[in-house]
């Protein structure tokens, strides 16, 4: 690729074109000076220390060690959406509003100075137990259409406070990323009759350019179009539409592969922020979502949004996907 010269790339599954602007690329060590987690909340004032002498409602702890406890699922006390009267939408003119309906919980990790990437994989395989967990019983709630299991490290991803923690949100709703990305996956398998993110591991596992990690059951790669400077995404080797039927081995697999692509991000750009959710099918049991592919999504916050991206939705690319992925490969953990 002529550095001189940027290339779109094309997501498969969105259709969404990224511009890939490596004539304006940066060296890792140009992340690594200006982005930083976000400072430490002070142990004696950390709300997630002690979860119960904080007001915060207990819904179960997971675990046992030295402490009582090794992950403790909380009610949000401040939730993005609570309550379960979703039935009636209310329309005014051209517009239409409704109650914002469902559930907000908070997952608190014991360690107050240890993010994911710094956990044992079998610390890492409790907490991914846990989401599973609490998907299966938050989907039986009224007022749930889909599930975003999300974690938030850093000031720049939106972490305000800084003990690890992950959000689990039951919506109402389908969010039109999911919607978006189902709509892709859905077209690409009637047009071709093959599930496209099975075409894209099975091409990325041949190609190995951008993995950048693999075990028997997961791939870690940086995506062909990413949208994030460093993104990995994690998929399931085999065709696995539901996040909440892994089990077993796999999910200790899911585990590591976890660990070690938060790890080598920790480790090779200094601690950034960034974000990381599940994407999987909303929870309608009525509809089959087989032509879907649960994953991961991991993007370190490296950079702010201009006019170009603000104005057309689209995002600039400084680091080439291949070069990306091969110094996160060579990133010791």
């Amino acid at each position: 690729m002529n550095k001189e010269i940027s290339e779109l790339r094309q997501d498969p599954v969105s259709g969404d074109w990224v511009i890939i602007s490596t004539g304006r690329a940066k060296r890792p060590e140009s992340f690594k000076s200006r982005h930083v987690a976000a400072s430490e909340t002070p142990i004696n004032l950390c709300p997630f220390e002690n979860p119960q002498e904080h007001g915060n409602t207990i819904i179960k702890t997971y675990g046992a060690g030295d402490h009582g406890w090794a992950v403790q699922a909380v009610k949000n006390k401040f939730p993005i959406v609570s309550g379960e009267n979703c039935g009636f939408e209310k329309r005014i003119g051209p517009y239409a509003k409704n109650d914002a309906a469902g559930h907000h919980e908070v997952v608190i990790f014991k360690d107050h100075r240890k993010s994911l990437a710094q956990l044992k994989t079998a610390d890492v395989g409790l907490i991914t137990g846990v989401f599973k967990e609490r998907y299966l019983e938050l989907e039986k709630l009224p007022c749930v259409n889909y599930i975003l299991i999300m974690l938030n490290h850093g000031r720049e991803a939106g972490a305000s406070i800084s003990h690890p923690h992950a959000q689990i949100m039951a919506l109402p709703f389908t969010p039109s990323d999911i919607r978006r990305s189902l709509e892709g996956s859905k077209k690409y398998q009637a047009e071709r009759g093959r599930c496209v993110h099975c075409d894209i591991l099975a091409w990325e596992l041949k190609e190995k350019k951008r993995i950048v990690f693999e075990n028997d059951y997961f791939a870690a790669l940086v995506p062909y179009a990413p949208k994030f400077s460093y993104e990995v995404r994690i998929f399931p080797k085999k065709h696995s539409s539901y996040f909440e039927e892994v089990g077993g081995n796999e999910l200790n697999n899911f585990a590591e592969a976890l660990r070690v692509s938060l790890a080598k991000i920790y480790n090779g750009l200094n601690n950034p922020s960034y974000n990381f959710f599940i994407h999987t099918p909303p929870v309608e049991r009525d509809h089959e979502y087989d032509y879907y592919h649960w994953h991961l999504e991991i993007n370190p916050r490296l950079g702010v949004w201009g006019g170009f991206e603000l104005g057309t939705g689209g995002d600039v690319i400084d680091v080439d996907p291949d070069e990306a992925a091969e110094f996160l490969r060579s990133i010791k953990i």
